[in-house]
């Protein structure tokens, strides 16, 4: 059993001396910023999490920081917690697609709203500038029920024969079959381990075909596109292993196969660009198994992409948020020995406060121990916050996103 504090006045006066304010009621003007540049000068990857998929100010205060350090700090790709290959196909594609019609193919529902629109707006304001922000994902799961991925994969196997685009397509409309049906119980675990092998298979040998006719697709596509398609085949391989498996071992499969897609992005695809990764807190904490129970995403990372990189969790105190289903919950207040009590003291509707640069003294220990949070605004938990994150932000009250229906 852990103490529970009461007398935190001298941990307050501590935080009103470290902690920095930002404000949304001036999106536009990013000056309040500005303490990220010193922090994140020698950084190549920044995670931005979020405590539930269903904030709204998570994704106005992300949005606010994603402009800021595009324009200020030289980041150009933004890689979110949705389908690798619908969001980086449709990007490849957004040209065509209107502002609602390419947020909808690229991310899962949780994020159709009108705040995350707003960063779509400055994505496609940013297209026609010499440095455009570069849309990609993270997930093996797929985003679009449109079969975005298919119709490219097939548009790329049918210049070699009719054949195997069609089938390329018969193979993707089976995956995404299995994948909408991987929870229903009226398929025995048998039966879906058998299929998912067969679709393995396929697969595999798709990524045969690709590696022997590489240079005539190659010379036709591009490089960069036949690399994506590799990668994309690979992922479905993933895919196919985590819907076959049992929870915990389908969460680690995923949370290892988005942690492989980071890392192809810095190296592979990205290997002279500043990525910004948006994902869950879960996806992105350094250290999750006590709170969650597996390993995150960024867990799986190897040292050399770890050393350059800055994680920053978000949190809440009070108000609303929604859950994936979009059903909308009060958030619970946590008490006075929490993150998010101490920092929301200091007085700032959103607070800041940097963890990477912190000597410990007795008045931020807290920081450096097992300390009270509430996880997603619902559930009380324990992390030691230097050991999960470099920064954290608090916001005093939040409200449920408005959503829009792309239907």
């Amino acid at each position: 059993m852990f103490h529970r504090k009461n007398n935190i006045s001298s941990e307050i006066d501590w935080l009103k001396d470290h902690t920095y304010s930002i404000q949304l009621h001036e999106f536009d003007d990013h000056s309040d910023l500005n303490f990220l540049k010193t922090l994140l000068q020698n950084k190549r990857i920044v995670f931005l999490g979020e405590n539930g998929h269903g904030v709204a100010e998570h994704s106005q205060i992300k949005t606010k920081m994603i402009k800021y350090l595009h324009k200020e700090l030289g980041f150009r790709v933004l890689a979110f917690e949705s389908s690798f290959s619908d969001c980086s196909l449709c990007f490849y594609q957004q040209d065509q697609l209107d502002i609602r019609q390419w947020m909808k193919h690229s991310l899962f529902k949780v994020w159709h709203t009108v705040e995350v629109e707003t960063l779509f707006h400055y994505m496609k304001e940013t297209q026609l500038s010499d440095q455009p922000l570069i849309l990609t994902g993270l997930d093996i799961q797929p985003t679009s029920n449109d079969h975005i991925t298919g119709k490219f994969l097939s548009k790329m196997f049918s210049n070699m024969d009719k054949a195997f685009g069609e089938k390329i397509v018969e193979l993707e409309q089976e995956m995404l079959y299995q994948y909408v049906n991987s929870r229903n119980p009226s398929i025995s675990k048998k039966e879906r381990k058998r299929k998912c092998k067969e679709l393995m298979k396929l697969y595999q040998e798709f990524l045969l075909l690709l590696d022997e006719n590489s240079l005539e697709l190659q010379n036709k596509f591009g490089k960069d596109v036949f690399l994506l398609v590799n990668r994309i085949l690979q992922n479905r391989m993933s895919l196919m292993q985590m819907i076959s498996s049992h929870f915990m071992k389908a969460i680690k499969i995923r949370n290892k196969a988005m942690a492989e897609n980071i890392l192809w992005l810095a190296q592979e695809m990205f290997p002279n660009e500043k990525i910004i990764i948006w994902a869950h807190n879960g996806h992105i904490m350094k250290q999750s198994r006590r709170l969650l129970g597996f390993l995150s995403t960024f867990s799986y990372l190897p040292p050399e992409i770890k050393e350059f990189s800055y994680t920053i969790g978000f949190f809440m105190y009070s108000g609303q948020a929604a859950e994936n289903n979009r059903s909308v919950y009060e958030v619970q207040q946590p008490d006075q020995d929490s993150i998010e009590f101490r920092i929301k003291q200091v007085g700032h509707e959103i607070g800041f406060l940097d963890i990477s640069q912190q000597r410990k003294v007795p008045q931020n220990r807290w920081l450096f121990k097992h300390t009270y949070t509430m996880h997603e605004g619902k559930q009380l938990s324990l992390i030691k916050p230097s050991a999960c994150y470099d920064g954290l932000v608090v916001c005093a009250k939040t409200s449920s996103p408005k959503y829009i229906n792309l239907n």
